[in-house]
């Protein structure tokens, strides 16, 4: 392969890897057969011990249709700039056949599970944002 060629391939695989962050899946809840999971973003660079602020993210859809990836570009953002980002899966109509009462039973389950593993996810629970679109962007009470 001509350099010519080579430099820009070279290019974009380096802005790849230093993107800034890093994911991992982890299960959250599990309803019969049905296994829920959350996607988790770090930043680039995480110190031992230290805590970030998180931000979970719920996607749109009515409760009747969805997908966990529809925030990743937020989450990639966010994380790129020192918050933990969590894309929080749930169940909906078009998958599950559940209502909205499933839903937010697992929105509440997810933002459960992310305050009791803030340490294993570098999470400070004083700095939890719920974030979402439309049926996603519901209000959580603050529970203590």
């Amino acid at each position: 392969m001509p350099r010519k060629q080579l430099i820009p391939i070279l290019l974009i695989l380096l802005l790849a890897y230093s993107s800034g962050y890093s994911q991992d899946r982890v299960l959250y809840k599990q309803v019969d057969t049905t296994k829920l999971y959350v996607d988790i973003y770090y930043p680039k660079a995480i110190t031992p011990g230290e805590k970030y602020p998180a931000m979970v993210f719920f996607f749109g859809g009515g409760w009747n249709s969805g997908s966990i990836n529809q925030l990743a570009p937020h989450a990639k953002y966010f994380s790129q700039r020192g918050l933990v980002c969590i894309l929080a899966d749930y169940r909906v109509k078009q998958r599950q056949q559940t209502t909205s009462f499933e839903s937010l039973k697992d929105v509440k389950s997810a933002i459960r599970f992310v305050r009791e593993n803030a340490a294993t996810f570098h999470a400070d629970t004083a700095k939890i944002i719920a974030s979402g679109v439309s049926a996603g962007g519901i209000w959580l009470p603050q529970q203590h």
